[in-house]
């Protein structure tokens, strides 16, 4: 009985260290795929023609007045101004920034810390005059809506009319095509650009998911952490198609380019007085413009929610490939974006994410039902077997190697493998951590209620026992906020060890009395959602062992009586 319970604590220590230092083992070590080439006259240019001033251009002829471009769909909201032509007030009129505000989520700003995409054009030639921060192009219309297309121009007065048509679909999605006429006597190289650039402080928090640039170049995932990036200055890919931006736990705004185009994907980091500002900057080969010639490059940039059925749309559209990934779905892919599917479906078909939570909690416990059900079987044998296992620790008290001998052969006359209650479980943690991280990293869960006092099942929650609740007003520190949902869980917890024969180890069965409360404490900070879906798993976990153990001890007393 001693070694299954080891097992047992084993598991869970193994579970433990698992899920909390996830961000560790699983998510932040990845392996980083670099080439690194330094030319500083070519990041230069390409950097100054889309966001800094060329200090080699002269004043250009057109001088077009500064007009705001209202941005109106049904997702979305902003403004865009004619000066510089940055993509840099965008808000979500889906999602509000907290349940007791009014105010949308804004994901691009020019206000504070300033986060912007950009498209435009650079060149290794200095003397050609290029459209920049300080440019103001001419717009047709005032007006950016899903049926009222924009259309801006720039001239550089030097042989060069450079044209932007922008559109947006009723989703999360802009368009923009990017022209160059070439009305002048020399043929001239250009290169397309475009660029996501955020002034950013990343945070010293561990987290379950990943957040910074990241793209899908080459047929892979290349994910390289804030502070990577800010080591290495300058990470640089080669790729053909895919996508790239920057990414939050529940936000991306990303460029998809064309599919058969070659680009260098550059992440770059930089200091703008005290800010640190990170760039993910695409670069497409040199094209050549000959005179009375015109060339053009579509870009589509995506700015909204990771909405799984979203992404897939989108992915499908554009014949991109694994937009999905943008969702941090971690190293079980494979299990996690169905969950995901699962835990979209439930949502909409009960209209309730937490009774959607309690769903598919019972439906993976059914998958998993004969595997449990081998566990708790091999446990009550191991159970009926302490007996024997007492009488023959005290006859080999101090003779080790005796007592495992004996222990060994009791285990192959009984026909019991002292890993079958492990083994069970190990099998099924694989499900248990993908769920656990879908419903970390879901958008589904944020500002989902459930009942009651749980308003939001993406936070922690609220309540505390150590203030009865809200009863007693007074603010407490972050590990006495212990609330309903986490003292349920640990109670619960309590229960399935009760149920089990205690260790005969006192050390061990100490042990196994504090890991309720230690788990107690550490899931009172989590996701409500996750304390939902554990509390509820152990219920069933509960309710299934006990109906086990009844009926194998009807079992034995029919045999007994025959």
């Amino acid at each position: 009985m001693e070694e299954d319970k080891r097992n047992t604590i084993l598991f869970f220590a193994i579970s433990m260290l698992i899920m909390l230092g996830y961000p560790y083992f699983f998510e932040n070590n990845r392996a980083v795929e670099q080439v690194i080439v330094k030319n500083t006259q070519e990041s230069t240019n390409v950097t100054a023609s889309v966001s800094d001033p060329i200090a080699t251009a002269i004043a250009p002829v057109q001088q077009a007045k500064v007009e705001n471009i209202q941005i109106e769909s049904e997702t979305l909201s902003g403004v865009i101004s004619s000066r510089g032509m940055k993509i840099d007030n965008i808000k979500l009129k889906k999602y509000l920034k907290d349940q007791d505000s009014k105010e949308n989520v804004q994901i691009l700003s020019n206000d504070g810390m300033n986060y912007f995409a950009q498209s435009g054009w650079a060149s290794d030639d200095l003397n050609i005059i290029l459209p920049n921060e300080n440019s103001c192009w001419k717009a047709d219309s005032t007006l950016l809506s899903k049926d009222s297309p924009v259309t801006l121009t720039w001239d550089n007065g030097n042989g060069l009319l450079f044209e932007k048509q922008i559109s947006i679909d009723k989703d999360f999605l802009i368009t923009i095509v990017d022209r160059v006429k070439n009305y002048g006597s020399k043929e001239v190289l250009l290169k397309a650009v475009t660029v996501v650039s955020r002034e950013f402080e990343p945070s010293d928090n561990s987290m379950n998911f990943y957040e910074g640039p990241l793209g899908y170049l080459n047929g892979k995932l290349e994910e390289v952490k804030y502070e990577d990036i800010s080591k290495k200055h300058e990470i640089r890919y080669q790729t053909c198609g895919g996508w790239f931006g920057i990414t939050d736990k529940y936000w991306l705004t990303a460029f998809i380019p064309n599919q058969k185009t070659n680009h260098t994907v550059t992440y770059k980091h930089s200091m703008g007085g005290s800010k640190n500002i990170y760039k993910v900057e695409g670069v497409t080969e040199a094209i050549t413009i000959a005179p009375s010639a015109e060339v053009s490059k579509t870009h589509n940039l995506f700015v909204g929610a990771k909405e799984i059925n979203t992404l897939d749309m989108y992915e499908e559209k554009l014949q991109v490939q694994h937009f999905d990934l943008a969702i941090d779905f971690g190293c079980l892919y494979i299990l996690t974006k169905p969950l995901l599917y699962a835990l979209a479906y439930t949502k909409d078909f009960v209209g309730n994410m937490g009774l959607g939570i309690l769903l598919i909690t019972l439906l993976i416990k059914l998958m998993l039902f004969p595997l449990a059900n081998k566990s708790y079987r091999s446990m009550n044998r191991m159970s009926a077997l302490q007996p024997k296992m007492l009488e023959l620790r005290k006859r080999y008290e101090g003779d080790n190697a005796r007592l495992g001998q004996a222990i060994s052969e009791m285990y192959k006359k009984e026909k019991i493998n002292p890993l079958g209650g492990c083994l069970p479980i190990l099998l099924q943690s694989p499900v248990l951590f993908a769920l656990y991280k879908v419903l970390y990293i879901s958008i589904e869960m944020r500002q989902a209620p459930f009942i009651l006092w749980i308003h939001d099942l993406s936070l922690p929650d609220p309540l505390s026992i150590f203030n009865l609740f809200g009863l007693i007003p007074i603010n407490l520190p972050e590990f006495l906020q212990i609330g309903i949902w986490p003292l349920l869980m640990g109670i619960t917890m309590l229960l399935q060890q009760k149920m089990s024969p205690a260790p005969a180890d006192p050390a061990q069965a100490n042990m196994m009395l504090i890991m309720p409360i230690m788990f107690t404490f550490m899931f009172a900070r989590l996701p409500a959602g996750l304390v939902l879906y554990w509390t509820f798993s152990n219920i069933l976990g509960i309710a299934q062992q006990y109906i086990i153990k009844s009926l194998d001890e009807k079992h034995l007393e029919k045999a007994k009586k025959s």
